[in-house]
């Protein structure tokens, strides 16, 4: 393995994104100096949460305690932003992004203040609100790595969905979007490195103006205790795990199963997650049975008694919920913008976005041919093993190893 003694990474990661998975291999790796978050089991957020009954909470501040550092990060390196929100934090009406907004912006300001703990490596998983942070840390002489979690596209793609829909869910300004397509591209040409989750994001990363040289893809991982589920599919059972709405094109899923329905196919189409209160009396997603969202051993339960799983989505970064899903042997239907490692023909069906007639064909052809839904299935499981956190920490390391050459020759 090589020596990265000479990287010092501060991490700036407002939430608890991939469970702290970054700075935990950083640590490993002896390379993590600091890390400055809003987590809440240290210091005294941990003493307010043992005195305050968790029925009693905000939301927001129960998201908040929720979000806990693996016991493998020193306190001493952790830098906390204690009630990143001030006391709208206490109340019901400060909105996520508010929270995330006003996080990043106390973080931003404190490891400037601490000049980052002396790190001369920032990795921020920051979108672009950083820009004038990072630009400074250049200044100082530190490297910046920049993750970038999704496909700078997203906006456009949001915008253009609702422009069919109006009415549903709200969306940026065309003038909003591209001044953060501007300042995502400034953010690219202060990067040293670029890590994309996979080659959807690489590619559009590098079409909005990065080098290519930059950009590294590092797929994400999931816990490998996922490979050991017991599969007990329920024919017919068709599973989406998500966020109902336009950018997840739940709409197309909903239309996709009333074309099934036409047709005479039997089938059980089920959506997990979060969703707007009119969604089920909204007929443009009218079709599929919507669960909300549910605990996670009901999530467990929900991958393992399905048939096949759909996300055909329209933009993503890497969608873990693919990863879940062929770890628990299932075949996937997705769409290239979804970022999955999902193997057209071998592990699941890649069909077109936007597109209710192929996603129900694809359905179908998977529904009715049982074999070909066995033989799916195996390649789906062998397939996610090489998609765990072990694998991750792997490709990160390897990723950030060209930097640390940079840095030791410096």
């Amino acid at each position: 393995m090589s020596d990265f003694s000479a990287l010092h990474v501060a991490v700036l990661q407002p939430g608890a994104r991939l469970h702290y998975a970054v700075p935990t291999i950083l640590q490993r790796a002896g390379m993590l100096q600091r890390l400055y978050t809003d987590c809440a089991n240290i210091g005294f957020l941990r003493q307010v949460e043992r005195v305050w009954p968790s029925d009693l909470q905000p939301a927001p501040l129960r998201r908040l305690f929720g979000r806990k550092l693996p016991s493998e990060i020193p306190a001493s390196k952790v830098r906390q932003v204690r009630f990143a929100v001030g006391r709208d934090l206490l109340t019901r009406s400060v909105t996520r992004n508010t929270q995330k907004q006003n996080a990043s912006s106390a973080l931003l300001h404190r490891a400037l203040r601490e000049s980052f703990g002396g790190a001369n490596t920032i990795y921020t998983v920051l979108v672009n609100e950083d820009l004038e942070f990072c630009r400074a840390a250049k200044e100082r002489g530190c490297r910046i790595v920049h993750e970038a979690m999704s496909s700078p596209e997203i906006g456009l793609v949001r915008h253009a969905e609702h422009a069919r829909y109006v009415g549903n869910e709200r969306c940026e300004s065309l003038d909003e979007i591209e001044r953060g397509r501007d300042r995502d591209r400034q953010k690219y040409a202060v990067a040293d490195l670029i890590l994309a989750p996979s080659q959807f994001v690489r590619e559009a990363v590098i079409a909005l103006g990065a080098e290519k040289s930059k950009v590294a893809v590092v797929p994400y991982g999931i816990d490998s205790r996922w490979l050991a589920l017991s599969s007990n599919p329920t024919r017919g059972r068709i599973l989406f795990v998500g966020k109902v709405g336009l950018l997840k094109s739940s709409h197309y899923l909903a239309e996709a199963t009333r074309k099934l329905m036409g047709r005479g196919i039997s089938c059980d189409v089920r959506a997990v997650g979060p969703q707007d209160a009119d969604v089920k009396n909204d007929a443009l997603f009218a079709g599929p049975t919507y669960l909300g969202q549910i605990p996670r051993a009901e999530i467990h339960r929900e991958y393992t008694t399905a048939d096949i799983f759909v996300l055909p989505s329209l933009c993503e970064g890497m969608a873990m919920v693919t990863l879940e899903a062929m770890a628990a042997g299932l075949p996937v239907i997705t769409t290239p913008n979804a970022g999955s490692a999902v193997r057209d023909g071998i592990d699941g069906l890649i069909v077109p976005a936007r597109n209710a007639a192929a996603l129900a064909d694809a359905i179908e052809k998977i529904l009715t041919d049982r074999s070909l839904r066995e033989t799916m299935s195996r390649n789906a499981r062998e397939r996610a093993a090489a998609f765990t956190w072990e694998c991750y920490e792997e490709r990160l390391i390897g990723a950030l190893s060209k930097i640390s050459s940079a840095s030791s020759a410096a």
